[in-house]
């Protein structure tokens, strides 16, 4: 009997030595979790195009030519600036060095094919010279569907200039590479059936202006299959953009360092297009987003103004907010990331389903106003990443929520408020799965302040935090459910 007593006591021991390890190691996965915000900056520095930058033109040989209704192929180095008109034919180049076009008042239309072509070059550049307005046209059908641009390149191509270039693509694309592209500065106005700008491997936009009316998405970088690549990066700019489809769309990585961006996708959050063009091109899960990207997503500063029939910014990956100011309205979620959402400062306007949704949702600081339909911050299991998770550290908050079933801020798994100002308006302020806790700031419910993080309960009532055992807070498993297939239910693309 004594054996079999002791032989229990150690079970029992090992069963708790076992727990012990078991828990300590998740618990230091889930602090290493919360802490990759390092780690997720440092994956964002993307390699970009600046090889213009170590060119020496002064040591090319310059030319002047006057168009004049006939195509040209340029097929050695140098520098040639463009003037004139050709009415139905194209600019090529040819060679395996460097090449300067500056365009000077040029209208160039093709009727079948790109108004610019290049087929090789170590790197080509295209100025727009001061103060000149230039005109590119293709027509509806290329003899050639190798291209799908207006302006289309093969290889590396930079733009710039302090001039105007008007593209009306009438194919597929306006801007096309299919390797990086750069563009430096300029005043663009794109009309496209299909895609504004689009560079495979990366687009990088140091500054300019840009007005873009896209049957596709306005800007994107399409590669997929290298690791490294099919990025987006943005230093500056004022971008004007109507797309039928996304706004801005990086396969990849999105860096936004600044800029002012306008952006009404899919017809807006009313979902009703204004069909621009006859596409070439038809898909039925087209995406409607703002800004939008496959991997990680940072913005450090700029104004945002975004009216979307789907997600305002969406990022399968991380997306982490440092400032900026935001305006955004949308028929689903105004902010998505698939992992991490944090917001570190910046403030916000929103009117949208849902508006904030991550699996982590983490606010450090900032000035956020949300009026939603939904949730008003939502996490759900979007990732593997994270356990679900609302974190509130700081800043100003003001949630206000529709009627019907709605929660003002709702995780599947656990929430979490250390400080800030929270003033919530719903009849359903808290739901939650996990736990909750409260350690610090301001918590305001319905015009009452109290420092009780409730949750809500199947017929509206209401329990407070505290139960930390496996059934619900509200002793329904249905209820929870709720919750748990709202969040597997949104859509992903």
């Amino acid at each position: 009997m004594k054996n079999k007593k002791m032989m229990i006591y150690i079970l029992g021991f090992i069963l708790i030595v076992i727990f012990g390890i078991g828990l300590y190691f998740y618990l230091t996965e889930s602090n290493n979790n919360i802490l990759n915000l390092d780690k997720i900056m440092s994956s964002t520095q993307v390699a970009v195009i600046d090889e213009d930058d170590d060119i020496d033109w002064s040591k090319y040989d310059s030319k002047e030519i006057t168009l004049n209704d006939e195509s040209i192929t340029i097929t050695e180095a140098g520098v040639y600036t463009l003037s004139g008109k050709i009415s139905n034919g194209s600019v090529t180049v040819n060679t395996d060095g460097n090449v300067k076009l500056i365009l000077n008042n040029v209208t160039i239309t093709n009727n079948s094919g790109p108004s610019i072509i290049i087929l090789n070059a170590k790197n080509t550049v295209i100025e727009l010279a001061d103060n000149t307005v230039n005109t590119l046209t293709d027509g509806k059908t290329y003899t050639n569907s190798e291209y799908d641009g207006c302006i289309y390149s093969k290889d590396d191509l930079i733009i710039g200039g302090n001039g105007k270039l008007i593209i009306n693509a009438n194919y597929q694309d306006g801007i096309v590479s299919n390797d990086d592209l750069k563009i430096t500065s300029g005043t663009y106005e794109i009309n496209t059936v299909d895609d504004g700008i689009r560079g495979k491997d990366s687009v990088y936009i140091v500054n300019g202006t840009f007005k873009i009316t896209a049957g596709g998405d306005a800007i994107k970088a399409t590669n997929d299959t290298d690791t490294d690549k099919g990025n987006i990066k943005i230093d500056n700019g004022t971008f004007k953009i109507v797309a039928n489809n996304d706004g801005v769309q990086a396969e990849k990585k999105l860096i936004i360092q600044n800029g002012t961006f306008d952006i009404t996708s899919g017809g807006g959050s009313t979902g009703t297009v204004t069909k621009q063009f006859d596409t070439n091109k038809t898909n039925s899960n087209e995406s409607n987003k703002g800004l939008k990207t496959g991997d990680n997503l940072v913005i450090y500063n700029g104004t945002f103004t975004i009216n979307s029939k789907d997600d305002g910014i969406h990022s399968n990956g991380a997306l982490v907010i440092n400032n900026g100011e935001f305006t955004i309205a949308s028929s689903d979620d105004a902010i998505h990331a698939d992992s991490l959402l944090e917001i570190n400062d910046g403030s916000f306007e929103i009117t949208a389903a849902e508006g904030l949704e991550a699996t982590y949702v983490k606010i450090n600081e900032g000035v956020v106003n949300i009026n939603a339909t939904d949730d008003g911050i939502n996490a759900g299991k979007k990732s593997n990443d994270y356990t679900p998770t609302i974190e509130i550290n700081g800043g100003e908050l003001t949630i206000k929520m529709g009627q019907g079933d709605t929660d003002g801020i709702d995780s599947n798994g656990n929430i979490y408020i250390n400080g800030g100002t929270i003033n919530i308006t719903a009849t359903s302020p808290f739901d939650y799965d996990g736990e909750a806790k409260y350690t610090g700031g301001k918590l305001i419910v319905n015009g009452t302040e109290t420092t009780t993080i409730t949750n809500q309960m199947m017929g509206g009532g209401m329990m407070p935090s505290g139960n930390q055992g496996g059934m619900p807070q509200d002793g329904n498993m249905n209820n929870h459910g709720r919750t748990g297939r709202r969040g597997m239910n949104r859509r992903q693309n």
